[in-house]
Protein backbone atom coordinates (compact mmCIF):
# COMPACT_ATOMS: atom_id res chain seq x y z
CA UNK A 1 0.00 0.00 0.00
CA UNK A 2 1.32 3.82 -0.80
CA UNK A 3 2.19 5.49 2.56
CA UNK A 4 -0.41 7.91 1.64
CA UNK A 5 -4.07 7.38 1.48
CA UNK A 6 -6.39 9.70 -0.22
CA UNK A 7 -9.36 10.60 2.78
CA UNK A 8 -12.43 10.54 0.68
CA UNK A 9 -14.98 12.37 2.96
CA UNK A 10 -14.41 16.01 1.36
CA UNK A 11 -16.37 13.99 -1.95
CA UNK A 12 -19.36 13.41 -0.20
CA UNK A 13 -19.87 17.17 0.02
CA UNK A 14 -21.57 19.27 2.68
CA UNK A 15 -24.59 18.10 5.24
CA UNK A 16 -26.28 18.98 8.46
CA UNK A 17 -25.90 16.46 10.97
CA UNK A 18 -28.20 17.57 14.03
CA UNK A 19 -28.24 20.95 13.13
CA UNK A 20 -25.09 21.73 12.35
CA UNK A 21 -22.68 21.10 9.41
CA UNK A 22 -20.60 17.81 8.81
CA UNK A 23 -19.58 17.90 5.63
CA UNK A 24 -17.01 19.85 2.80
CA UNK A 25 -18.43 22.73 0.58
CA UNK A 26 -16.61 24.28 -2.53
CA UNK A 27 -15.75 21.35 -4.54
CA UNK A 28 -17.55 19.51 -7.74
CA UNK A 29 -18.10 16.05 -8.17
CA UNK A 30 -16.11 16.69 -12.02
CA UNK A 31 -13.19 17.53 -9.64
CA UNK A 32 -13.47 14.91 -7.39
CA UNK A 33 -13.82 12.27 -9.98
CA UNK A 34 -10.23 14.12 -11.36
CA UNK A 35 -8.36 14.36 -8.29
CA UNK A 36 -9.31 10.35 -7.65
CA UNK A 37 -7.99 9.59 -10.87
CA UNK A 38 -4.53 11.69 -10.43
CA UNK A 39 -4.32 10.16 -7.22
CA UNK A 40 -3.98 6.83 -9.05
CA UNK A 41 -1.40 8.15 -11.72
CA UNK A 42 0.63 9.24 -8.69
CA UNK A 43 0.63 5.71 -7.28
CA UNK A 44 -2.12 6.74 -4.52
CA UNK A 45 -3.91 3.18 -3.90
CA UNK A 46 -5.26 3.36 -0.74
CA UNK A 47 -9.06 5.09 -0.51
CA UNK A 48 -10.55 5.69 2.53
CA UNK A 49 -14.41 6.92 2.49
CA UNK A 50 -17.59 6.05 4.92
CA UNK A 51 -21.15 5.76 4.22
CA UNK A 52 -22.31 8.69 5.82
CA UNK A 53 -20.04 10.86 4.34
CA UNK A 54 -22.42 12.93 1.92
CA UNK A 55 -25.07 9.90 3.24
CA UNK A 56 -23.20 7.47 0.31
CA UNK A 57 -22.21 10.26 -1.76
CA UNK A 58 -18.63 9.69 -1.26
CA UNK A 59 -18.87 6.15 -2.05
CA UNK A 60 -20.48 6.94 -5.52
CA UNK A 61 -18.29 9.20 -6.76
CA UNK A 62 -14.90 6.74 -5.93
CA UNK A 63 -16.84 4.05 -7.26
CA UNK A 64 -17.58 6.52 -10.45
CA UNK A 65 -13.76 7.38 -10.45
CA UNK A 66 -12.44 3.50 -10.24
CA UNK A 67 -14.94 2.27 -12.78
CA UNK A 68 -13.95 4.93 -15.64
CA UNK A 69 -10.17 4.20 -14.58
CA UNK A 70 -10.71 0.26 -14.60
CA UNK A 71 -8.41 -0.15 -11.90
CA UNK A 72 -10.26 -2.14 -9.31
CA UNK A 73 -7.75 -4.53 -8.89
CA UNK A 74 -4.97 -2.53 -8.07
CA UNK A 75 -6.36 -0.44 -5.51
CA UNK A 76 -7.77 -0.59 -1.71
CA UNK A 77 -11.21 0.82 -1.24
CA UNK A 78 -11.67 1.31 2.42
CA UNK A 79 -15.60 2.00 3.61
CA UNK A 80 -17.22 2.42 6.81
CA UNK A 81 -20.48 1.52 8.64
CA UNK A 82 -22.43 2.81 12.03
CA UNK A 83 -23.48 5.95 11.85
CA UNK A 84 -26.55 7.00 9.67
CA UNK A 85 -29.83 9.87 9.82
CA UNK A 86 -33.19 9.94 10.86
CA UNK A 87 -35.77 12.19 8.53
CA UNK A 88 -34.99 14.69 10.44
CA UNK A 89 -31.57 15.28 10.03
CA UNK A 90 -30.57 13.68 13.46
CA UNK A 91 -27.58 11.06 13.62
CA UNK A 92 -28.16 7.28 14.71
CA UNK A 93 -26.28 4.52 15.63
CA UNK A 94 -26.43 1.52 14.06
CA UNK A 95 -24.84 -1.70 15.69
CA UNK A 96 -27.46 -4.36 15.02
CA UNK A 97 -25.74 -7.32 12.93
CA UNK A 98 -28.59 -7.09 10.45
CA UNK A 99 -28.11 -3.74 9.47
CA UNK A 100 -24.13 -4.02 8.97
CA UNK A 101 -24.69 -7.00 6.76
CA UNK A 102 -27.35 -4.66 4.74
CA UNK A 103 -25.46 -1.57 4.97
CA UNK A 104 -22.37 -3.60 3.31
CA UNK A 105 -24.58 -4.80 0.48
CA UNK A 106 -25.46 -0.90 -0.03
CA UNK A 107 -22.01 0.28 0.26
CA UNK A 108 -20.86 -2.39 -2.73
CA UNK A 109 -23.24 -1.05 -4.84
CA UNK A 110 -22.72 2.86 -4.79
CA UNK A 111 -18.59 1.74 -4.70
CA UNK A 112 -19.61 -0.24 -7.96
CA UNK A 113 -17.45 -3.21 -6.46
CA UNK A 114 -18.01 -7.12 -5.59
CA UNK A 115 -15.80 -6.94 -2.38
CA UNK A 116 -14.55 -4.17 -0.08
CA UNK A 117 -11.09 -4.47 0.75
CA UNK A 118 -11.29 -3.09 4.59
CA UNK A 119 -14.57 -2.86 6.42
CA UNK A 120 -14.78 -0.55 9.72
CA UNK A 121 -16.78 0.10 12.43
CA UNK A 122 -17.30 4.01 12.22
CA UNK A 123 -18.49 4.04 16.08
CA UNK A 124 -16.30 5.50 18.43
CA UNK A 125 -17.80 4.01 21.30
CA UNK A 126 -20.58 1.08 21.54
CA UNK A 127 -21.63 -1.59 23.75
CA UNK A 128 -22.69 -4.35 21.06
CA UNK A 129 -19.01 -4.47 19.64
CA UNK A 130 -19.51 -8.28 19.85
CA UNK A 131 -22.47 -8.14 17.54
CA UNK A 132 -20.56 -6.14 14.86
CA UNK A 133 -17.81 -8.44 15.44
CA UNK A 134 -20.27 -10.94 14.43
CA UNK A 135 -21.42 -9.13 11.22
CA UNK A 136 -18.07 -8.28 10.10
CA UNK A 137 -16.94 -12.24 10.55
CA UNK A 138 -19.68 -13.26 8.23
CA UNK A 139 -18.67 -10.42 5.49
CA UNK A 140 -15.46 -11.59 5.55
CA UNK A 141 -16.11 -15.42 5.43
CA UNK A 142 -18.79 -14.70 2.52
CA UNK A 143 -16.14 -12.78 0.47
CA UNK A 144 -17.80 -9.42 0.81
CA UNK A 145 -14.83 -7.67 2.89
CA UNK A 146 -11.47 -8.59 2.97
CA UNK A 147 -10.47 -7.16 6.04
CA UNK A 148 -11.86 -4.97 9.11
CA UNK A 149 -10.83 -3.00 11.06
CA UNK A 150 -11.84 0.06 13.91
CA UNK A 151 -12.09 3.77 13.44
CA UNK A 152 -11.70 5.23 16.81
CA UNK A 153 -9.23 6.60 19.50
CA UNK A 154 -10.19 4.26 22.20
CA UNK A 155 -8.30 2.10 23.49
CA UNK A 156 -10.64 -0.34 25.33
CA UNK A 157 -12.87 -0.56 21.70
CA UNK A 158 -9.65 -1.17 20.04
CA UNK A 159 -9.24 -3.73 22.80
CA UNK A 160 -12.51 -5.71 22.36
CA UNK A 161 -12.80 -5.87 18.71
CA UNK A 162 -9.31 -7.71 18.69
CA UNK A 163 -10.66 -10.06 20.86
CA UNK A 164 -10.63 -12.68 18.29
CA UNK A 165 -7.12 -11.65 16.98
CA UNK A 166 -8.14 -10.66 13.81
CA UNK A 167 -8.39 -7.30 13.46
CA UNK A 168 -6.43 -5.73 10.72
CA UNK A 169 -6.64 -1.93 11.14
CA UNK A 170 -7.13 0.67 13.34
CA UNK A 171 -7.65 4.30 11.99
CA UNK A 172 -7.38 6.78 14.62
CA UNK A 173 -6.74 10.35 14.71
CA UNK A 174 -3.06 11.67 14.59
CA UNK A 175 -1.14 14.68 13.64
CA UNK A 176 1.01 17.45 15.15
CA UNK A 177 -1.65 19.01 17.09
CA UNK A 178 -2.89 15.66 18.08
CA UNK A 179 -0.50 13.44 19.34
CA UNK A 180 -2.33 11.29 21.83
CA UNK A 181 -2.02 7.76 20.42
CA UNK A 182 1.59 7.93 21.00
CA UNK A 183 1.23 6.49 24.11
CA UNK A 184 -1.91 4.52 23.82
CA UNK A 185 -2.72 2.78 20.26
CA UNK A 186 0.14 3.57 18.47
CA UNK A 187 2.32 0.97 20.60
CA UNK A 188 -0.77 -1.75 21.04
CA UNK A 189 -1.09 -2.11 17.29
CA UNK A 190 2.44 -2.36 17.09
CA UNK A 191 2.79 -5.18 19.66
CA UNK A 192 -0.26 -7.33 17.83
CA UNK A 193 0.83 -6.32 14.37
CA UNK A 194 -2.09 -4.35 13.56
CA UNK A 195 -2.09 -2.12 10.98
CA UNK A 196 -1.99 1.78 11.75
CA UNK A 197 -4.24 4.22 9.32
CA UNK A 198 -3.30 7.84 10.47
CA UNK A 199 -6.35 10.10 9.44
CA UNK A 200 -6.45 13.92 9.98
CA UNK A 201 -2.53 14.24 9.40
CA UNK A 202 -3.40 18.07 8.19
CA UNK A 203 -5.73 18.48 10.96
CA UNK A 204 -8.65 19.10 8.27
CA UNK A 205 -6.62 21.35 6.63
CA UNK A 206 -5.29 23.85 9.55
CA UNK A 207 -1.58 22.25 9.32
CA UNK A 208 -1.86 23.28 6.12
CA UNK A 209 -0.81 26.61 7.18
CA UNK A 210 -3.46 28.89 4.73
CA UNK A 211 -5.82 29.96 8.17
CA UNK A 212 -5.04 32.27 10.41
CA UNK A 213 -6.90 34.14 13.77
CA UNK A 214 -9.05 35.75 10.76
CA UNK A 215 -10.07 32.80 9.23
CA UNK A 216 -13.68 32.10 7.77
CA UNK A 217 -15.42 29.33 6.69
CA UNK A 218 -18.60 29.01 4.82
CA UNK A 219 -21.11 28.09 7.30
CA UNK A 220 -22.06 24.65 5.16
CA UNK A 221 -18.81 23.62 5.74
CA UNK A 222 -17.93 21.26 9.29
CA UNK A 223 -14.67 23.74 9.71
CA UNK A 224 -16.94 26.62 10.51
CA UNK A 225 -17.43 25.17 14.08
CA UNK A 226 -13.57 25.72 15.24
CA UNK A 227 -14.98 29.51 15.16
CA UNK A 228 -17.48 28.70 17.82
CA UNK A 229 -17.83 29.84 21.32
CA UNK A 230 -17.03 26.34 22.52
CA UNK A 231 -13.99 26.01 20.58
CA UNK A 232 -12.55 29.24 19.24
CA UNK A 233 -9.79 29.40 22.34
CA UNK A 234 -8.42 25.80 20.77
CA UNK A 235 -8.78 27.22 17.12
CA UNK A 236 -6.60 30.41 18.51
CA UNK A 237 -3.82 28.53 20.04
CA UNK A 238 -3.94 26.07 17.25
CA UNK A 239 -3.66 29.00 14.75
CA UNK A 240 0.14 30.28 16.69
CA UNK A 241 1.22 26.61 16.81
CA UNK A 242 1.08 26.54 13.33
CA UNK A 243 2.31 29.67 12.27
CA UNK A 244 5.82 28.40 14.43
CA UNK A 245 5.39 24.95 12.41
CA UNK A 246 5.36 27.00 9.00
CA UNK A 247 8.26 28.61 9.89
CA UNK A 248 10.10 25.38 10.26
CA UNK A 249 9.10 23.69 7.19
CA UNK A 250 9.89 27.37 5.17
CA UNK A 251 13.59 27.27 6.49
CA UNK A 252 14.18 23.50 5.73
CA UNK A 253 12.13 23.88 2.06
CA UNK A 254 9.05 22.54 2.03
CA UNK A 255 5.50 22.73 2.71
CA UNK A 256 3.66 22.77 6.14
CA UNK A 257 1.31 20.20 5.06
CA UNK A 258 4.82 18.09 3.63
CA UNK A 259 6.08 18.63 7.27
CA UNK A 260 3.04 17.35 8.45
CA UNK A 261 2.63 13.93 6.64
CA UNK A 262 6.44 13.54 7.30
CA UNK A 263 5.85 13.49 10.79
CA UNK A 264 3.03 10.63 11.35
CA UNK A 265 5.01 8.65 8.47
CA UNK A 266 8.17 9.02 11.12
CA UNK A 267 6.47 7.02 13.31
CA UNK A 268 7.35 3.51 13.05
CA UNK A 269 3.96 2.32 13.86
CA UNK A 270 1.80 4.12 10.88
CA UNK A 271 1.13 2.29 8.16
CA UNK A 272 -0.61 4.82 6.14
CA UNK A 273 -0.98 8.43 6.48
CA UNK A 274 -4.47 9.50 5.01
CA UNK A 275 -4.57 12.52 3.93
CA UNK A 276 -7.83 14.27 2.60
CA UNK A 277 -7.24 16.86 -0.82
CA UNK A 278 -10.39 18.70 -2.41
CA UNK A 279 -8.45 19.47 -6.34
CA UNK A 280 -5.26 17.47 -7.65
CA UNK A 281 -2.82 20.52 -6.67
CA UNK A 282 -3.19 19.53 -3.18
CA UNK A 283 -2.82 16.05 -3.86
CA UNK A 284 0.18 16.24 -4.99
CA UNK A 285 1.31 18.23 -2.42
CA UNK A 286 0.75 15.61 -0.27
CA UNK A 287 1.98 13.02 -2.45
CA UNK A 288 5.29 14.48 -2.87
CA UNK A 289 6.17 14.23 1.15
CA UNK A 290 6.99 10.64 0.67
CA UNK A 291 9.74 11.49 -1.74
CA UNK A 292 11.10 13.86 1.11
CA UNK A 293 14.31 12.47 3.51
CA UNK A 294 12.77 11.17 6.74
CA UNK A 295 12.18 13.94 9.43
CA UNK A 296 16.07 14.82 11.14
CA UNK A 297 16.98 15.17 14.89
CA UNK A 298 17.07 18.76 14.35
CA UNK A 299 13.57 19.26 12.40
CA UNK A 300 12.32 17.44 15.43
CA UNK A 301 13.65 19.36 18.34
CA UNK A 302 12.04 22.48 16.28
CA UNK A 303 8.96 20.72 16.44
CA UNK A 304 8.92 19.58 19.84
CA UNK A 305 9.38 23.50 20.76
CA UNK A 306 7.19 25.16 18.61
CA UNK A 307 4.57 22.84 19.92
CA UNK A 308 5.30 23.71 23.67
CA UNK A 309 6.17 27.11 24.01
CA UNK A 310 4.33 30.11 23.81
CA UNK A 311 5.04 32.09 20.86
CA UNK A 312 7.61 35.03 22.49
CA UNK A 313 10.14 31.90 23.89
CA UNK A 314 10.28 30.10 20.38
CA UNK A 315 14.00 30.68 20.41
CA UNK A 316 15.11 31.09 16.23
CA UNK A 317 17.24 27.77 15.36
CA UNK A 318 20.83 28.32 14.68
CA UNK A 319 20.96 26.99 10.74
Amino acid sequence: MSLVGLGCWQFGGAITIDGKPDGWTGISDAESVTTIKRAVDLGINFFDTADMYGWGHSEEVLGKALKELACRERVYVATKVGFWHDTEGRRTINESRDYILRACDTSLQRLQTSYIDLYQCHLWRTTRWQEILDAFEWLQRQGKIRFFGISTNDLEMVENFDSHRNLAVVQANYNLLDRRVEQTLLPYCRARGIAFVARGPLARGLLSGKYDKQARFDVNDIRNNWLTPANRTEFDRNVEIVQRLKSIAQRHGFHLSQLAIKFVLHHVGVSVALAGAKNSTQLEENATATFLAPITREERAEIETAIVLPVDEVASPQI
